[in-house]
């Protein structure tokens, strides 16, 4: 029986006809091939699925399988089922709409053996539809416990994305994939790095997130609300660990990233401001002086008069953002 491979990329499929051939290419040009892919279509309405097993079949390089979800079940669902597929030590997360470096199979290879790391985070970078580079997503350069790593993601100097992280498979299915929510990145990230002992983080860029104009996180969703209750998740999650200054930084992450968030992504992407209201009120609501007064004494005084804005009217706030939220 053939030996296991050391990584198993899972690959959820759904509505990427456009971009899919580009991300295997990716995958399939890897310059090791010590590596699985567990493609999952998850009843794509297009061509997906199809092209996905055309092109896989067409290659005996790297070994493969593809699941048929029979109903759409969503990213984190999808992710868990591949990982249930998978027989790697560790798992990849990539996006079917993605792709990633010639060289990321063997480079996170070496790291998590040299380390004998649980995780291995990886640096990315955004990519807007004519190549240019958007952003950066940046990691470091150190070995840490996964504990400190989670104190990263609440002190915002660490994303919380899964596609950026090599996770120890044992790790990955052992914790909790929010089903039905946006941003379960953030939920899984924060339980694999605190069930972890070592962390790598490595400079090196090895991954591409494409911009899509179409993307879900480029338009207007209603559904970002969902971030309040994924925060109360990793709320949960993270009070029983040893982190020094924990409630300022979990302000940090619950306040001056989350709530702003929704916030701004609903003034600045609902088409009108009657779709926009109701989440703003949301957030309204939930905010007190005192959190307006923390981010004031975390040195972001203008995020502060901003929300009191916000506090003050969301029409007032809407129109602020619309206004200036760009610059």
């Amino acid at each position: 029986m053939q030996a296991p491979p050391k990584i198993s990329v899972l690959l959820p499929v759904y509505k990427v006809e456009p971009y899919i051939e580009e991300c295997l290419d990716s995958l399939l040009s890897q310059t090791s091939t010590d590596f699985e892919i567990i493609a999952v279509d998850d009843s794509s309405p297009d061509r997906s699925g199809e092209m996905t097993s055309r092109i896989l079949e067409q290659q005996d390089r790297i070994p493969w399988k593809l699941i048929k979800n029979l109903e759409n079940k969503g990213l984190a669902e999808t992710r868990k089922i591949a990982a249930m597929a998978a027989r790697g030590e560790y798992v990849l997360c990539v996006d079917s709409d993605d792709h990633i470096h010639h060289d990321t199979i063997r480079r996170v290879i070496k790291e998590a053996e040299t380390h004998n790391a649980d995780v291995v985070v990886f640096a990315a970078e955004n990519i807007t539809s004519d190549g240019k580079v958007n952003y950066r997503v940046e990691t470091g350069d150190a070995v840490i416990s996964g504990v400190q790593a989670v104190e990263k993601i609440l002190d915002l100097s660490l994303q919380a994305y899964c596609c950026n992280k090599l996770v120890r498979r044992s790790i990955f299915l052992g914790v909790e994939h929010p089903t039905g929510l946006i941003y379960e990145d953030i939920c899984v990230s924060v339980q694999t790095l605190g069930k972890s002992k070592i962390v790598r983080l490595m400079p090196d860029t090895l991954y591409s997130y494409m911009y899509r104009e179409t993307g879900i996180s480029t338009r207007f969703n209603p559904n970002i609300v969902d971030l309040f209750a994924i925060i109360d998740r990793v709320e949960k999650i993270t009070a029983p660990m040893p982190i020094p200054n924990y409630r300022r930084l979990l302000f940090r992450l619950k306040y001056i990233y989350a709530y702003r968030t929704i916030a701004f992504q609903a003034a600045m992407k609902a088409p009108t401001y009657g779709l926009a209201k109701p989440i703003l009120l949301s957030v309204s609501e939930k905010l007190r002086i005192a959190h307006l007064l923390g981010m004031y004494s975390d040195h972001r005084p203008k995020l502060s008069i901003v929300m009191a804005m916000l506090k003050i009217h969301p029409w007032l706030f809407y129109c602020f953002i619309r206004r200036f939220g760009n610059r």
